[in-house]
C-alpha cells in the first residue's frame, strides 16, 4: 500500500491559539500527531509519501530526518511555490510520484482512529472495490457540538456509495450518519489520479479547496464501485485546537470511568 499524507498546511488556528509547532507535530500524549497516524494506523511495510511544502523542510530544524524515522520506506516531496487549494490539488502537484499500480491510499495529518487495517485490506481485495471510504458512526464527541460538520456518506443496502458531501451530515441526529473519518483508498495510482484530476478539472472546490472525499462522485457516477466502511471502532479528531481540547477532556473522562 502507498500512503499519500499531504501535510503543507500552517494550521493557523493553532498558531493563533500559541501552538509552535506545525499542526502534524503537535503532540498528543507526548507523541506527535503524525507519529500516532503512521505508528497506529498502518503497518510497518507500507510506503509513505509525505508532500511537504519546501520552505518547512527549509526552515524546521530536523523536519526531514523526523519523517524519515517514522518509516523505512518512505518518500519527502518538498512543494515549491506552495498554494492553498486543498489536498487534492497537493496530491496531483507531486502525481509523479504515485506508482500507477499500486493500491493507494490519501491520509489527512489532522485526525487518529482505531480500525482492522489488515480486514480492511482483504475485504477490498475480495471484492475488488475500486474504492474505499472508512466510516465511523454512533456517539463520537466531535459530533456533538452543532457547527461540527465532516464529509458524510449516503449508501445503499449493501454498503455501496451513492453520494458523499462535505460539511454536511445526511441523518438530522448526526450520530446516525456515516462520517468520513479522512482516509480514502483508491484501488492503485492510476485510478486516484484520474478521479482527483477530473475534480481540479472541474473546479469542485470548497471554500477554494479540493477535497479528497469529492472524486468518489466522479467514481460513482462513472460505474465504479466504492465501499462504505463502517468499520472505525474509535475516532479522534485533532484538527483544531478545539477539537484536540475536546478529546482530551472527553478521553479524561473516559479514563476516570474505567478506573
Amino acid at each position: 500500500m502507498q500512503i499519500i499524507i499531504p501535510m503543507t498546511g500552517y494550521g493557523s488556528r493553532f498558531v493563533a491559539a500559541g501552538y509552535k509547532d506545525l499542526k502534524p507535530f503537535i503532540k498528543v500524549y507526548d507523541k506527535p500527531i503524525i507519529w500516532w497516524i503512521i505508528n497506529g494506523m498502518y503497518n510497518s511495510d507500507d510506503e509513505f509519501i509525505f508532500i511537504c511544502r519546501k520552505e518547512h523542510l527549509d526552515s524546521i530544524d530536523n523536519m526531514y530526518d523526523y519523517l524519515k524515522s517514522l518509516s523505512n520506506h518512505s518518500q519527502i516531496i518538498p512543494i515549491d511555490n506552495w498554494v492553498k487549494k486543498g489536498p487534492v490539488y497537493d496530491v496531483m502537484r507531486a502525481a509523479e510520484y504515485i506508482d500507477d499500480n499500486k493500491p493507494s491510499i490519501i491520509n489527512y495529518c489532522d485526525f487518529y482512529m482505531t480500525w482492522d487495517y489488515n480486514a480492511f485490506i482483504d475485504n477490498v481485495i475480495k471484492n475488488n472495490y475500486d474504492g474505499a471510504i472508512p466510516c465511523y458512526h454512533s456517539f463520537h464527541p466531535n459530533l456533538i457540538p452543532e457547527k461540527n460538520v465532516y464529509a458524510s456518506c449516503k449508501y445503499d443496502e449493501h454498503c455501496n456509495l451513492i453520494e458523499i458531501k462535505e460539511k454536511f451530515s445526511f441523518e438530522a441526529n448526526k450520530f446516525n450518519a456515516s462520517h468520513s473519518a479522512g482516509t480514502y483508498y483508491f484501488k492503485n495510482g492510476e485510478i486516484l489520479k484520474k478521479y482527483c484530476q477530473a475534480l481540479i478539472d472541474d473546479n469542485n472546490t470548497l471554500n477554494g479547496e479540493f477535497y479528497a472525499s469529492l472524486p468518489y462522485n466522479y467514481m460513482v457516477k462513472d460505474g465504479l464501485k466504492v465501499w462504505v466502511a463502517n468499520i472505525v471502532d474509535y475516532f479522534c479528531q485533532w484538527g483544531t485546537p478545539e477539537d484536540l481540547q475536546e478529546f482530551l477532556f472527553w478521553n479524561n473522562i473516559i479514563k476516570g470511568w474505567n478506573k
